[in-house]
């Protein structure tokens, strides 16, 4: 099923997994503290990629960033604070935490988790727009999967991103003192990005970008990401997404509750959302670009997905067409999938291009699927077609 060239072997950093409890401060201590080195490489590079992409420096990143704090305030006391076991989240303590552990400012840690809105508000935005299509953009960032044609739904995804994140990896695994556990793979000193909870919802993600992405005050991506991870089921995270007013666009494909939902967002509240159910016997890859039109939304917006990440249209049909050859679904079948390399290196399995300048470079840095029903996580850190696949079993720790 694999196209393509072959890829040359690279050693990657050894897996940091980092279990946190406790309430948000205590929490984000707890990480800071265990992954600092990371971190602080985090800040490192970023202050890189917000120049090169942005044109901001590290100060004027974090003046961006901290413009934010009323709609995160005002995200964690009215969107959160009645919310069940979301109740109380504390995401601006748990980033408290997480500066005061790894030894830098919240400011840093408050920009490290703007980093979408940051990277593809209307200043980064028109920057790749100026340059066009092949040079001055950020490197292609995920495909994910959801499929229920078998016994059991398995779902997942490819995170591709700029190869410095091959050393920020964190596994980040937490017992919160209220709501259910979780997990996400993540870049050190995020909240989160993809994962599962042990109320049985998996959560996978996309990075999308509009004409209306110009960088307007919400709530931000990663923050996002994380309150889905919160949530107690896959219908009270629909909710959520219906009624805050989002930064960015983005794609969040969640599966729970025996049903899986993808939806499509823009900038914006409940208008700018557009959900697509996966039915028994589907399956659906979505890469970084809509895969509805205007009539889905509430506002008219140009889709910049296919002009920002032009490999995104590809990375979708080849991943169907790769899903389209499985004799049945399996673990063993999507892996070869995300491992394919066919339109190398700008493949499914992305490998970086050694003429592009190295913060263009795309690299898969995570490849994760899931079987929600076994709370299984089968994880490969590095570019797929090398790596093995390490499964984690959380059954008993969601249990706990």
């Amino acid at each position: 099923m694999s196209g393509g060239a072959r890829a040359a072997h690279v050693v990657y950093p050894p897996a940091l997994v980092v279990r946190t409890e406790g309430g948000p401060l205590e929490r984000g201590r707890q990480y800071g503290a265990a992954a600092k080195e990371r971190v602080q490489a985090s800040l490192t590079a970023y202050e890189e990629v917000y120049a090169k992409f942005a044109g901001l420096t590290w100060s004027g990143a974090r003046a961006l960033a901290e413009s934010f704090l009323p709609a995160l305030e005002r995200f964690e006391a009215v969107h959160l604070a009645a919310d069940g076991p979301r109740a109380g989240a504390g995401y601006l303590a748990e980033m408290r935490g997480v500066a005061e552990g790894a030894g830098v400012s919240f400011e840093d840690v408050l920009a490290l988790n703007l980093r979408t809105e940051i990277l593809f508000s209307g200043k980064a935005r028109k920057i790749a727009a100026a340059r066009g299509a092949g040079a001055g953009r950020p490197p292609a960032e995920c495909t994910s999967f959801c499929d229920l044609r078998g016994a059991e739904p398995i779902v997942g995804q490819n995170w591709d991103w700029i190869p410095f994140s091959h050393d920020t990896v964190v596994v980040l695994e937490s017992v919160p003192d209220r709501g259910p556990r979780w997990v996400s793979v993540v870049e050190a000193g995020l909240l989160a990005k993809f994962g599962m909870n042990a109320a049985g919802v998996t959560v996978l993600t996309n990075a999308l970008v509009t004409s209306r992405d110009v960088g307007a005050v919400g709530v931000p991506y990663h923050l996002m990401l994380r309150a889905l991870l919160d949530s107690p089921s896959v219908e009270e995270g629909l909710a959520l997404l219906d009624r805050v007013e989002r930064s960015s666009s983005a794609n969040y494909l969640l599966v729970g509750d025996g049903r899986a939902v993808d939806a499509e967002t823009r900038p914006g509240g409940r208008a700018e959302v557009h959900r697509t159910p996966v039915e028994r016997g589907q399956y659906l890859v979505h890469a970084n670009h809509f895969h509805g039109g205007d009539a889905e939304f509430g506002s008219v917006a140009e889709d910049l997905g296919p002009r920002v990440m032009p490999d995104s249209p590809f990375r979708r049909a080849r991943g169907e067409q790769t899903a389209e050859l499985m004799p049945e679904p399996s673990v063993a079948g999507w892996h070869e999938v995300l491992s394919d390399h066919e339109n190398f290196p700008d493949s499914l399995c992305c490998h970086p291009n050694a003429a592009e300048h190295v913060l263009e470079q795309g690299s898969t840095v995570a490849s994760a699927i899931f079987l929600p029903e076994r709370q299984e996580m089968h994880l490969a850190l590095g570019h797929p077609c090398t790596v093995p696949r390490v499964a984690y079993a959380y059954a008993e720790f969601f249990a706990e």
